[in-house]
C-alpha cells in the first residue's frame, strides 16, 4: 500500500514529471544526433548527452509546429554564453604563455582574431558540426549558404558543453587539439602592429641612429592619465603619439612615424658606409 501511495505520489509531482520528461526527450533526440559520430568528429568522449543535445539546439528547431522532438529542449544561447567565457580564458591563457614578448594591446588583437565569429564557424566547418545542429529547414539552408552565426555560436555552446560535461582541463584539451596545434603562429603574427619594432628596424637599416621617446605631457588624475609621447631621431622629431599609457603612446608616435618616412629621408641621416656618409 505505501510503495502505491509513493509511486502515484511521485508522479503527481511536477519535479519528478519534469525529470522524466527530459530523460524522454534526450532519448528521443539521440535518434537526432549521430553520437557515435559526433565524438570522432570532435575526437572527445561524451559522458552527459543532454549537455550537447543542449550545445546542438537552434533556437529555430524548438519554433518547427508539431514538432515532438522540441518539447522539454532548451536553445544553446545560454550554453554559448558559458562557452564563450571559456574560450575567450583558454585563448587568453595561451596567448599570454606563447607570446611572451608581445604587449597587451597587441594580446587582445590577436584574442580578437581567434575569437572572431567567422574564425570559429570555420572551426566548426572543419569538424562537419553543420551535420549535428538541430535546427529548422530555414537556418540547415542559412549554414550552407555561408551564414557564420549560427555555426560560431553552436561551437561556443560545444565548449560550453564539453566544460560542464569534464570541466576545463578538458576544454582546454578540445581548443588545444583544435585551434592551436593547427595555428600557424606566422599567420597571426601578421596581425601584429608593433609600429614601434617596425621603425626601430626601418631607423637601423637607413641611419646610424635609433629612435628615442620622450614623454612631452601628462594629463588627468592618476587613475586615468593620459600621455603624450614624442619620437625623435638625432634630436629631430618625426611624430607624436597619444595613450593612456606610456607604451601605448609610445605606439602611436611610432605609427605616425611611419606614416611620414619621406621627412627621415629628407633630413639626410643615410647610413655611414665605410665611414663615408
Amino acid at each position: 500500500m505505501f510503495e502505491i501511495l509513493k509511486k502515484n505520489l511521485r508522479r503527481l509531482n511536477p519535479f519528478y514529471k519534469e525529470r522524466k520528461q527530459e530523460k524522454t526527450v534526450v532519448k528521443k533526440s539521440v535518434f537526432e544526433i549521430d553520437f557515435d559520430k559526433l565524438q570522432k568528429s570532435i575526437h572527445y568522449k561524451i559522458i552527459d548527452k543532454s549537455f550537447f543535445i543542449t550545445s546542438l539546439t537552434h533556437r529555430s528547431f524548438l519554433k518547427i509546429k508539431n514538432n515532438p522532438l522540441k518539447i522539454g529542449l532548451i536553445s544553446n544561447e545560454r550554453m554559448e554564453f558559458l562557452g564563450d567565457a571559456v574560450l575567450d580564458l583558454v585563448v587568453a591563457e595561451y596567448l599570454f604563455k606563447n607570446f611572451p614578448l608581445n604587449e597587451e594591446g597587441d594580446l587582445t588583437k590577436f584574442r580578437s582574431i581567434l575569437v572572431n565569429k567567422k574564425f570559429l564557424a570555420e572551426r566548426a566547418k572543419h569538424i562537419r558540426l553543420q551535420d549535428f545542429v538541430l535546427a529548422s529547414y530555414t537556418a540547415k539552408k542559412s549554414i550552407d549558404e555561408g551564414y557564420d552565426t549560427i555555426l560560431s555560436d553552436a561551437y561556443e555552446a560545444l565548449i560550453g558543453a564539453i566544460f560542464l560535461d569534464s570541466g576545463y582541463e578538458s576544454a582546454k584539451e578540445f581548443l588545444n587539439e583544435e585551434i592551436f596545434k593547427k595555428l600557424d603562429i606566422k599567420w597571426l603574427n601578421q596581425f601584429d602592429e608593433n609600429h614601434k619594432s617596425k621603425f626601430l628596424e626601418y631607423v637601423q637599416a637607413h641611419t646610424d641612429f635609433i629612435p628615442e621617446y620622450a614623454v612631452i605631457k601628462e594629463e588627468g588624475p592618476e587613475h586615468n592619465k593620459l600621455f603624450t609621447v614624442e619620437v625623435f631621431v638625432n634630436k629631430r622629431s618625426l611624430g607624436i603619439g597619444k595613450g593612456k599609457s606610456k607604451k601605448q603612446a609610445e605606439q602611436e608616435a611610432a605609427k605616425n612615424a611611419l606614416n611620414h618616412l619621406d621627412v627621415l629621408e629628407k633630413m639626410g641621416l643615410t647610413k655611414k658606409k665605410n665611414g663615408v656618409q
